[in-house]
């Protein structure tokens, strides 16, 4: 009993350390979720932009080749 009231204080401030530390890593667990969460929503949205960039693209091909299509059937 006598050893318990010599140390109280550092075994007391173990006690916040590891209570700190177990709170900081479930903070941090939680943030890395979110992150990736955030990075798969930007990889979402990059994908549709540049899908929707390719529609354009095509149809522009498309149109540029029905074009030159007509120009040499006129000759």
């Amino acid at each position: 009993m006598e050893l318990i009231q010599s140390y109280w204080e550092i075994l007391a401030a173990l006690f916040l350390g590891i209570v700190t530390a177990v709170k900081l890593k479930q903070e941090t667990q939680e943030l890395r979720k979110d992150v990736d969460d955030i990075n798969r929503r930007d990889t979402y949205t990059e994908v549709v932009k540049l899908r929707a960039e390719m529609d354009t693209v095509t149809k522009n091909i498309a149109s540029l080749w029905d074009q030159t299509n007509r120009l040499s059937d006129r000759k």
